[in-house]
């Protein structure tokens, strides 16, 4: 009788926070209510109420329970591989909204324009990534390759894999861009270092690099803007920083 009453009492919990989510919208719920309704999804008869407190206190906040992979979600007692799942499938899918809502043909040949098109490649993600923005003649995207995970100075970039891949389009330059998780938005010793390395490899197939933005939350950086995207184009042969020249 006991779990007839529970199994009543959680319905009806449910029917009332659908009946506000419907009439007020998600952006009415606290975030430990908004987690509490998303996991109604992985777990359809138990009470999510606890379960999403314990994620907040374990992570800090909402947007940190979203963004933490599966392996960290699953510390939390009460989340299996269903919800972890279900949690990460939701921020894919915000990603990849971000990523399908841009203009992918503009032209990229402001730094603006270019900040705003790389950065829903990083949404959500907690891990240092990577990307090559490969562009035509007219600065327009042909396509995004990630060249690595990880921090630019302890990441083996296969070069050889590189240049198949950029080969393949029909590019003629490209912008770099990575992110800083957990740091500022700001280019470090490490970043200039990987820039002139994949500068290097792409200049005897002529695809030179134009810019390379760092992001950090909704911070962005441009190295050439900041001055200090490598070019060794001024002097043949010889790979110069611009903060150097």
């Amino acid at each position: 009788m006991a779990e007839n009453k529970d199994g009543s009492l959680h319905e009806k919990h449910r029917a009332r926070m659908k009946a506000r989510v419907a009439r007020d919208g998600l952006e009415s719920l606290a975030e430990h209510e908004a987690l509490e309704y998303l996991l109604f999804l992985a777990i359809p008869r138990a009470d999510t109420n606890e379960l999403a407190h314990r994620l907040i206190q374990h992570f800090g906040d909402f947007c940190k329970v979203m963004e933490a992979e599966p392996q960290e979600l699953k510390q939390v007692k009460g989340i299996g591989d269903k919800s972890a799942q279900l949690i990460c499938t939701v921020m894919g899918f915000c990603r990849y909204y971000s990523l399908k809502k841009r203009k992918s043909r503009a032209a990229l040949d402001k730094t603006e324009q270019a900040v705003e098109y790389v950065k829903p490649l990083f949404l959500g993600q907690q891990n240092e990534l990577l990307y090559l923005v490969l562009l035509d003649d007219k600065c327009r995207p042909l396509q995004e390759l990630r060249v690595a995970e990880g921090v630019p100075n302890r990441v083996h970039i296969d070069t050889r894999k590189l240049l198949r891949d950029v080969a393949r389009t029909n590019a003629t330059c490209g912008i770099l861009a990575h992110n800083h998780p957990t740091g500022l938005a700001l280019p470090s010793e490490a970043d200039v270092i990987a820039t002139l390395g994949i500068m290097q490899t792409l200049d005897p197939i002529g695809v030179r690099i134009i810019d390379h933005i760092i992001i950090a939350g909704e911070d962005a950086c441009s190295m050439l803007q900041r001055g200090c995207l490598p070019d060794f184009r001024a002097t043949p042969g010889i790979l110069n920083a611009a903060s150097g020249r």
